[in-house]
């Protein structure tokens, strides 16, 4: 008797453990409805413009403020949330992977929200084939990628104006270098322009050249001996000019403007400078007006890069030519920060408000636009020229202007890449002398 009251026992017992088991397909339903993946099976139609009606879809499609219903009633296909503009694209390598026979189709595009938010997905799907190989359903996933998508798009716009910002200093008078503080100054940065002196940017960073080897011997101990007194001061910048010898053996004045960087404990780590050859200027005892501004921390090369130009007393720009034969005026597709000295923001360029011809003296103008155009047409690559512009409160500057002149496979011209440099107290002068 206690036998048969224990084996009773034993499958009460046993029978309360396997009532508490949950269902597996309850349970997998619920992680997928907490999941961010959401899984679809769609129809397949047999037409290159397919909107595929969804015959399931995970109850998390609330993720994108819609439900189920809405989608598996046929009130809504998948393709009337994919984005417009990216709906043919989709529609297209979709096709192309069906007939070429293949099983998988990944793509990375946009859909819209219930709401109207737009968000970038990833979708990565199984097209699903009947017995006769007919395309029938695909099975797939889609999961919001729209972080890390804008995250991918500010770093290429960032990569982009690096690109451009580099160019830009490459073709100005200025070079630019990044020194470790360390005896004799390693370089970690050098521009291309260096080339100017005879040497390569690679030969600086990678050692085989310091830069305290290209300092005339008679001035090597005044620019040290300045270094170390502004480093002693806890000064952040300061500017010196002295000689510098080229691989050949010339001797050329530079202008040095310095900018000390610091670690959080004031200890210098690097000096960042900006070298620019003022050996005609220093022949004629003529010296270019320059302004900078306090240098922060400057160690990632694109922070670099728009101190240099910020700094730098020229101002950066990309203008866009028009047709050829038209008269241009310019639109700006970048100007550097600079551009506050003539009381214009960068805003008023980059939206259209103003375009560049329009600062440019309206006496100067059509002569500035012939040359351009006569050199373009010729297939020249650089134009300079001096002429006279007007700041944002009406004051005449003069600028001397040099640009380089891009073109494409086609050797259209496609924009105009170039600095100006404020030259009103040079101009000035000249005039005072011919009276």
């Amino acid at each position: 008797m206690d036998s048969n009251t224990s084996e009773k026992n034993d499958e009460k017992s046993s029978g309360g453990v396997l009532s508490e088991i949950p269902d597996i397909k309850e349970v997998s339903e619920k992680i997928r409805e907490s999941s961010p993946v959401i899984s679809f099976l769609w129809k397949a139609e047999d037409s290159p413009d397919e909107k595929w009606p969804v015959e399931y879809v995970s109850g998390n499609v609330s993720l994108l403020g819609y439900t189920a219903e809405d989608f598996t009633s046929g009130r809504l296909d998948y393709a009337d949330i994919v984005h417009p503009d990216d709906l043919k694209k989709v529609q297209e390598a979709l096709t192309q992977r069906c007939e070429e026979g293949i099983d998988f189709f990944d793509h990375e595009y946009r859909i819209i929200l219930k709401s109207g938010d737009v968000r970038w997905v990833d979708e990565r799907t199984y097209i699903l084939r009947d017995k006769e190989g007919n395309v029938a359903h695909y099975q797939g996933t889609i999961f919001d990628i729209t972080e890390q998508k804008k995250r991918i798009i500010s770093l290429e716009e960032s990569l982009k104006k690096q690109k451009v910002l580099e160019e830009i200093i490459n073709r100005s008078p200025v070079m630019a270098f990044i020194w470790r503080a360390e005896e004799f100054w390693p370089a970690d940065y050098a521009s291309e322009n260096v080339s100017k002196l005879g040497y390569s940017a690679e030969e600086f960073m990678r050692g085989r050249i310091v830069y305290s080897d290209l300092i005339y011997p008679d001035d090597y101990e005044m620019v040290k001996d300045t270094l170390a007194e502004k480093c002693e001061e806890e000064s952040d910048n300061y500017i010196q000019e002295y000689r510098v010898m080229t691989r050949d053996g010339d001797l050329l004045w530079v202008r040095e403007n310095t900018f000390i960087l610091r670690d959080e404990d004031g200890k210098e780590t690097h000096f960042q400078g900006i070298i620019q050859d003022i050996t005609e200027q220093k022949e004629n005892e003529i010296a270019l007006k320059e302004s900078l501004d306090k240098q922060a921390e400057l160690l990632e090369r694109k922070q670099a890069l728009e101190t240099i130009i910020n700094n730098s007393p020229v101002i950066a720009f990309l203008w866009k030519a028009g047709p050829e034969g038209e008269e241009e005026l310019w639109p700006v597709e970048f100007v550097s920060d600079n551009i506050t000295k003539f009381g214009y923001s960068v805003d008023d360029f980059l939206s259209g408000s103003i375009l560049y011809g329009e600062i440019i003296h309206p006496d100067d103008l059509p002569e500035v636009q012939l040359e351009l155009s006569e050199i373009s047409r010729e297939g020249g690559k650089v134009f300079i020229k001096e002429y006279r512009i007007r700041t944002k409160s009406g004051e005449e500057r003069w600028v001397k202007e040099q640009t380089y002149i891009k073109r494409d496979e086609e050797m259209v011209v496609t924009h105009y890449m170039g600095i100006i440099e404020d030259i009103t107290e040079r101009k000035k002068k000249e005039i005072e002398t011919e009276m």
